[in-house]
């Protein structure tokens, strides 16, 4: 995995605990949405 994907990986999941938009991220991080989903359900698991 890339260093600045790793990177944004990190950032995408602490904004989506803070409760920003999919949208929003997605600018920010250059995340696709695939990405952001998988990382949502991850997060889900937890709690």
């Amino acid at each position: 995995m890339d260093i600045k994907k790793a990177g944004a990986i990190d950032k995408a999941k602490e904004m989506l605990l803070d409760g920003e938009t999919v949208d929003y991220i997605m600018r920010e991080t250059r995340l696709r949405l695939k990405d952001i989903k998988k990382i949502q359900t991850e997060i889900s698991k937890h709690f």
